[in-house]
């Protein structure tokens, strides 16, 4: 997780928001908290989702190493493929059914870069990617996202978790930019974890996608 990474259209950078999100007055409390890792001659950092009683994020984030300093979490149950990790306190048993899906507008929420105070940003789900369980949300904001939101949560628009970010791209659509995040949602990890495949709707077959999300740059030598 590095600093800022400009983004060329049609290709896909990492997460994190490059503008300050502000925040309404009415907001709900936090879902995102911030963790910093420490490898095998590296550190990272990135975003865990405040889920149930624990929490839950990208594989990607908690595979970097130890947790030194943020909540100290460990991966219970994860999905390397998929990308996605429940961690320490959450419920890798839930019934699926039990978590909202993902629909209509979104507020993401997460750590951008090496931040210290989180970021929000608003979109609304735009289409499933080719590569399932991942979803696609259209952003609001006209930045792309930078490194260090990966693992973050994604609220609906009742201001239930049902999501976590994976990772980011942006492609023209409709003559301009359009940035995205890729969302993981919970309730199709818990689908997986508990031994279904995961499967791709067939709601938006032959819509336009944004390119394949590139692994977020957020590791640093020691």
């Amino acid at each position: 997780m590095r600093p800022l990474i400009s983004v060329a259209l049609t290709t896909a950078t990492a997460i994190g928001i490059a503008a300050l999100v502000l925040w309404p007055t009415d907001t709900p409390s936090p879902c995102t908290d911030r963790v910093f890792l420490e490898g095998e001659g590296t550190f990272s950092w990135g975003s865990i989702t405040r889920w149930r009683q624990g929490y839950v994020t990208a594989f990607h984030v908690i595979a970097e190493g130890t947790v030194e300093s943020g909540p100290p979490v460990t991966s219970i149950g994860s999905l390397e493929a998929t990308d996605f990790a429940f961690l320490t306190g959450s419920d890798p048993e839930a019934d699926p059914a039990s978590v909202p899906a993902l629909a209509g507008p979104v507020t993401l929420e997460g750590f951008p870069a090496r931040a210290t105070t989180r970021e929000r940003v608003t979109g609304k789900v735009y289409a499933p990617d080719t590569v399932p369980p991942g979803i696609w949300v259209l952003l609001d904001h006209p930045e792309p996202l930078v490194g260090g939101f990966s693992g973050g949560c994604v609220r609906d628009g009742q201001g239930r978790v049902v999501a976590v970010i994976m990772g980011a791209s942006t492609m023209n659509l409709d003559g301009r930019p359009r940035h995205f995040a890729r969302v993981i949602p919970i309730r199709a990890a818990l689908r997986e974890i508990q031994g279904e495949e995961p499967t791709a709707p067939l709601a938006f077959v032959g819509k336009q996608l944004p390119p394949a999300p590139r692994w977020p740059d957020t590791v640093r030598p020691r």
